[in-house]
C-alpha cells in the first residue's frame, strides 16, 4: 500500500471503496469474505501507524520548538541590548 518514499500510493478510502464494491457486487465465498476482512484490518492497521508516525512527529518538533525558545529568547535578548 505505500510506495518508495512511504506515504501511501493510493489513499485508504480508495481501498476501503474498492472492497465495499467487492461485496457489494459479487457473490464471495466464506473463504473470500474473510480475505476481505483482513484486508480491511491491514487498511486500519496502516492507518494507526500512520497517525503514530504523524503524532510522534508533532512531538518531536514540539520538543525541538521548546529546546530552542530559550535560545532563541537569548538571542532575541542580545539583539536589543546591541541595538540600544
Amino acid at each position: 500500500m505505500s510506495c518508495d518514499f512511504g506515504g501511501p500510493l493510493l489513499p485508504p478510502s480508495y481501498w476501503r471503496e474498492r472492497l465495499a464494491s467487492i461485496m457489494r457486487q459479487s457473490h464471495l465465498s466464506h473463504t473470500q469474505i474473510q480475505t476481505v476482512h483482513r484486508l480491511y484490518l491491514h487498511i486500519d492497521a496502516f492507518e494507526a501507524a500512520a497517525r503514530a508516525h504523524d503524532e510522534e512527529i508533532r512531538k518531536e518538533r514540539e520538543r525541538a520548538a521548546a529546546a530552542n525558545a530559550p535560545a532563541v529568547a537569548a538571542a532575541g535578548q542580545a539583539a536589543k541590548s546591541q541595538g540600544a
